[in-house]
């Protein structure tokens, strides 16, 4: 079974300089879809997140926010909250400023990315299904650890990317701790680690993903029938667990074509493909090349 130690333990984390977003009155901003999970902590005001597919959410003061990779994004004042001054209170200058729209009300939020892999080859929030959000106004220590973070992005030292990451996992620590005390863990890889039976047949993918798993295979893993675990994995991932594998020993291979000089049949066979031309068919369906 995958602990959530353990699991946490095989996340890598690389975070991206943040920015302050300022939207107020009745203007909008909008990021474009990125390759990385977005990351938003309300300074101060209101504001409303709108992804497409999700519901608006509502972000307060002290709110921290994922929204998943490959998803645009719409950020426009809330009603209410209090009069914003020209400056935000405590800004970092050294950081840059993106303004949409004027006035006393609006939101201003820090604005990031950040790439959490597991085992440098699945994303955490890969296959989460929309934003997920949690306030940190009752936890004095992480905001510290937040404004931390922004002051180090503000005036970088040698050392910044380090500091950042672990920063970033910190919070990642606490916001998952949170997310899943509520009951509801939308996350696909912590709603695994509530079901020991999914979560054995999850680890043996990550463990020897060039393994010859089947799913008849991995449902003897699990301890369930093959029906019974396709569909409990895919209600979790939001795809059958063949799929999953073939991502999994694609973004594996990924890793292994930029990070060393194995001919490509080499790396074929190392993720568990036994024919070259047909792993070159796969790779390029998924990553366009």
């Amino acid at each position: 079974m995958i602990l959530l130690e353990k699991l946490l333990a095989g996340l890598e984390v690389t975070v991206m300089p943040f920015a302050i977003c300022d939207v107020r009155g009745s203007s909008h901003l909008v990021m474009k879809p990125s390759e990385f999970a977005t990351v938003h902590y309300i300074l101060e005001g209101v504001g409303l997140v709108r992804v497409a597919g999700a519901p608006p959410v509502e972000v307060l003061p002290y709110s921290f926010m994922i929204v998943p990779p490959g998803m645009a994004q719409r950020i426009e004042p809330g009603r209410g909250g209090a009069p914003l001054g020209p400056v935000q209170a405590g800004a970092t200058p050294g950081l840059e400023r993106h303004t949409k729209g004027s006035g006393e009300h609006g939101v201003i939020m820090a604005c990031g990315a950040v790439r959490v892999t597991y085992r440098q080859t699945t994303g955490l929030f890969d296959y989460l299904d929309g934003p997920i959000v949690e306030n940190f106004a009752d936890d004095a220590p992480i905001r510290a650890t937040i404004e931390a973070l922004l002051a180090e992005f503000a005036d970088p030292q040698p050392g910044s990317a380090a500091f950042a990451e672990a920063v970033m996992k910190q919070c990642l620590v606490v916001m998952l701790r949170r997310h899943c005390e509520g009951g509801e863990c939308r996350i696909p890889w912590l709603s695994a680690l509530e079901d020991g039976r999914l979560g054995a047949a999850l680890e043996a993918m990550l463990d020897a993903p060039e393994a010859p798993h089947t799913v008849a295979g991995l449902a003897d893993v699990a301890a369930m029938s093959r029906s019974t675990f396709a569909q409990h994995f895919t209600a979790s991932f939001g795809r059958p667990p063949m799929e999953f594998l073939k991502e999994l020993r694609l973004r594996r291979a990924a890793l292994m074509l930029k990070t060393s000089d194995a001919p490509v049949k080499a790396v074929a066979m190392a993720v568990g493909y036994t024919s070259r031309s047909y792993f070159s068919r796969a790779f390029k369906a998924f990553y366009g090349v």
